[in-house]
């Protein structure tokens, strides 16, 4: 009996520790604000580019399988956005304006912001078509989080109703650090 305990136990470790070592620590650089880390599943692809002009960056990352969602993150210094103005109390503010004019076509009629990270220090809001394309993803979402003067913003497009597509994403941009 202790035995058959025992090679549960192993085996459950054995499947967390495969699982969380699909995930990869990436890195890029901005001109703003200097080295970005991320962690990220290592089967989700990256594209960079970079905003000539304000020098933001802009990290897409593929599914492994095309039309699973689309996702691209930007970073960036406030002051090269031109939100110099932004802050972490106005959060769900800025969100709620950013989505204002897509949730007349959503289920939901209105944007409700929600914060995510450790630190609370990130907001988001996701929204659901209420009449979608064939073609077109159902959700869209979303986020914004703030590290002094320095900003992630984030847009998700998926048909993930379960959410775990969505999970990864606030696990990513969550996980977002900036060296410089």
């Amino acid at each position: 009996m202790r035995m058959t305990i025992v090679l549960v136990l192993f085996s459950l470790f054995s499947v967390t520790t495969c699982a969380a070592s699909l995930d990869e620590t990436r890195s890029f650089k901005n001109e703003n604000v200097g080295k970005i880390t991320l962690v990220t599943p290592n089967d989700w692809s990256p594209i960079e580019r970079h905003h000539i002009n304000f020098g933001t960056t802009f990290y897409r990352l593929q599914p492994p399988q095309k039309g699973l969602f689309d996702l691209e993150i930007l970073v960036n210094d406030l002051a090269h956005m031109r939100m110099e103005a932004l802050v972490d109390k106005d959060l769900e503010i800025y969100i709620q304006s950013n989505m204002r004019q897509a949730a007349p076509q959503s289920v939901e009629g209105k944007v409700s912001a929600i914060r995510f990270g450790a630190k609370q220090d990130g907001v988001y809001a996701r929204l659901t078509d209420k009449a979608p394309k064939p073609g077109e993803f159902v959700l869209f979402t979303q986020g914004v989080r703030l590290q002094g003067n320095k900003v992630v913003l984030f847009t998700l497009y998926s048909n993930d109703k379960e959410g775990e597509i969505l999970r990864k994403t606030l696990q990513i941009v969550g996980s977002v650090q900036f060296e410089k």
